[in-house]
């Protein structure tokens, strides 16, 4: 008795034959700091030295697709609507770009750093919360520290909670809302970083 089989040609015009196999292409997204330009380079020790991270976000929200909250147990991914680069890293580099700009300073690097930079302060973040809810609220929550940066002491911890909402409906605009989080959280830090002593 010979084994069924299915040609390729045939599997290839059944799933080009199929709704939504040829769909439309992906579009992607990427976080963008804060308006602002980083300030001209001061004299050696004049401007404060921060190292950004770690940043830690959920296994569930550092995936290509964003994520939209549609009840208490459930998430919906967005298939075609990705970031352009992993989130955690994205989160990472605009925070370090933010506080640049908002300190200012030239003297802001990202995890990991060299052993041999000299580091003021260190800012650690865990993310618990960066997403959409599907009646139209976004969210940013995290848990963050300030330490020393010559003998890791823990100087300061807070838990930041910030609510934005959308203009509209479509990507774009929730991308822009989450950033605006994502900035609100900066000054916050930015803050922070201003009141300890030099």
């Amino acid at each position: 008795m010979r084994p069924s089989f299915i040609p390729l040609a045939v599997i290839a015009v059944v799933l080009l034959s199929v709704p939504g196999c040829a769909s439309a292409p992906s579009r992607f997204y990427v976080l963008a700091p804060v308006a602002g330009s980083l300030p001209p380079a001061a004299g050696p020790g004049r401007e404060l030295a921060v190292g950004v991270g770690p940043v830690t976000l959920p296994e569930y929200l550092d995936r290509p697709q964003m994520v939209t909250r549609t009840s208490r147990h459930e998430l919906r991914l967005a298939e075609f609507e990705r970031w352009a680069e992993p989130l955690k890293d994205n989160v990472a580099q605009v925070l370090k770009e933010n506080l640049a700009i908002l300190l200012p300073s030239q003297r802001v690097t990202a995890y990991p750093w060299k052993r041999a930079t000299p580091i003021d302060y260190q800012l650690t973040v865990a993310v618990w919360r960066f997403e959409w809810a599907a009646d139209g609220q976004g969210e940013l929550k995290a848990r963050w520290s300030l330490l020393s940066g010559d003998s890791q002491q823990e100087l300061l911890t807070r838990t930041s909670s910030y609510d934005v909402r959308a203009a509209s409906e479509d990507y774009p605009a929730i991308v822009a809302a989450m950033n605006e989080a994502l900035a609100a959280f900066s000054r916050d830090a930015a803050a922070a970083l201003r009141a300890l002593p030099r």
